[in-house]
């Protein structure tokens, strides 16, 4: 699965980086803070599907392709744990608009013919995960890696590509597909921060009418409240060294 050994990589770049970062800012005096948040925001979702090899044994070779459906809006909210400067616990929940995905000249095994697929899907995912941080001043980069629930429903419209034939049904599906996410935050204020992130959790094709891989992307732009920054205490200053006396 694609999606799947590309977050392989990200995951090791990612921690590779976290580590050699640690050392790099050990010793800096950036904010140092950990405790409960909370957030909410905006997300634009979309459907990919991997279609596949275009082209079997051709002379230039056999190349993969994804593609995209119709896009619309939704929102999320989470709740996350810092656990330390560089970790966090998360859990989220997301609700997709109306999601829309069209493909012509799709084999139907149970019509056995072709049909032009017409789909509107929508689903709700709970997720979650761990978020690798990266902490600079007053903004961070982070990665997250976890598992995504998700229950969607699909209202499906088949055209027969070669008849006259339509079919109209409703298909349920729900399941567990692994969660990555890669995003960047700012901090302003005591306890407010803002985060833009772009995610992606695979599904089940089934649901979209396809054989292939299927993900169901979201790019989220959030606002967070972090009630253990704005119970941190202000960092400690060294008592001035009395005059010297004569």
């Amino acid at each position: 699965m694609k999606a799947i050994r590309a977050g392989k990589g990200a995951v090791a770049l990612a921690l590779s980086t976290l580590c050699c970062s640690t050392l790099v800012h050990a010793q800096s005096g950036d904010p140092d803070w950990r405790g409960l948040y909370f957030g909410a925001g905006g997300a634009y979702q979309n459907v990919s599907v991997e279609v596949g090899d275009y082209c079997d044994d051709c002379w230039w070779g056999d190349y993969d392709g994804y593609d995209q459906g119709d896009g619309d809006f939704g929102y999320t909210v989470h709740a996350g744990w810092r656990i330390f400067r560089y970790a966090a616990l998360e859990a989220g929940y997301a609700k997709t608009g109306t999601l829309s995905w069209d493909e012509d000249l799709v084999y139907m095994p149970e019509f056995d013919d072709f049909y032009n697929n017409r789909v509107d899907f929508d689903a709700e995912v709970t997720d979650v995960s761990v978020l690798g941080i990266l902490p600079f001043a007053n903004w961070e980069l982070y990665l997250r890696v976890g598992a995504g629930m998700w229950d969607g429903e699909s209202r499906q419209k088949l055209d027969q590509s070669f008849g006259d034939d339509v079919v109209r049904r409703r298909v349920s599906d729900d399941g567990t597909g692994l969660l990555g996410g890669l995003g960047f935050g700012v901090t302003f204020g005591r306890g407010w921060h803002a985060r833009f992130e772009a995610q992606a959790v695979t599904i089940d094709g089934d649901v979209l009418n396809v054989r292939d891989d299927a993900d169901l992307d979201s790019f989220n732009l959030e606002l967070q409240y972090r009630f253990g920054a704005a119970a941190a205490p202000p960092p400690s200053t060294a008592p001035a060294p009395p005059p010297a006396t004569p």
